[in-house]
């Protein structure tokens, strides 16, 4: 009985997912291995479609909203993960086979994810993959997520920027660079939040990592220089980064 209300569950808000191109066949066998697992219990609503992925918001079995991340596998552009993970010396095993491609990239969030919690950024705490579906803690309140903080109006915008500003230290403490740090994967609710690892690269052994830090920098400095804060010279944050780096 518990089996069939799951899959009852799911499919009744399948129908307009699958016409969006959302999920295939082998995605909702994913899905279903991750409900047999205990992981998810039902899938509620969609959150956000993305290019590269979809976000679920769905319910375990204890009745606590999880976030559902299905990676695309028909639309996404897999030649540009493909470079990204032959830059990753953890990555092993990198065949030119779509499907393998993005569960690797599925992989990848999870274990950035894992290490960045380890040392203390705001981000979601992972809670399982397999193959192109990963689950992890929901932002947000009853299945409402957290807006983005690009579309939030801050009462102390200069507070949240060290915020943020720290949470950029500890991710480059925990041997990471973001690679897409930015106001659009930020979310705020009660604190910023930090999401979308799925571009981080081991800050000491991707040729590309230096170059992205600058940019993550760069990306957010402007967007609160923007709403009137002192922001740090960005050449400077680097340069401080850098022996957080050398000292790591």
């Amino acid at each position: 009985m518990g089996k069939t209300r799951k899959r009852e569950s799911i499919k009744d808000s399948e129908s307009f997912k699958i016409e969006r191109g959302i999920f295939d066949e082998r995605t909702l066998l994913n899905i279903y291995r991750l409900m047999n697992k205990g992981f998810i219990d039902t899938v509620e609503s969609v959150v956000k479609e993305g290019k590269e992925s979809v976000v679920l918001a769905g319910l375990d079995k204890q009745g606590r909203w999880v976030a559902i991340k299905v990676y695309r596998t028909l639309a996404c552009d897999y030649k540009s993960m493909w470079k990204y993970l032959v830059g990753d010396p953890r990555i092993k095993g990198l065949k030119k086979d779509r499907w393998k491609v993005v569960s690797l990239w599925c992989k990848k969030e999870f274990k950035n994810l894992l290490r960045a919690k380890e040392g203390g950024v705001d981000c979601p705490q992972p809670i399982a993959f397999y193959q192109n579906v990963l689950v992890m803690e929901f932002i947000g309140k009853k299945g409402v997520p957290a807006p983005r903080l690009v579309d939030v109006e801050l009462g102390n915008p200069e507070r949240v920027y060290k915020k943020v500003v720290k949470n950029l230290e500890k991710i480059i403490k925990a041997g990471l660079v973001h690679g897409d740090f930015s106001a659009y994967n930020i979310l705020f609710y009660k604190k910023p939040w930090i999401i979308d690892f799925s571009h981080a690269m081991p800050i000491k052994h991707h040729i590309l990592a230096l170059d992205f830090l600058k940019k993550d920098i760069r990306n957010i400095s402007k967007f609160f220089s923007k709403l009137g804060v002192e922001v740090e010279d960005v050449e400077e944050v680097y340069r401080r980064l850098l022996q957080v780096v050398k000292g790591g």
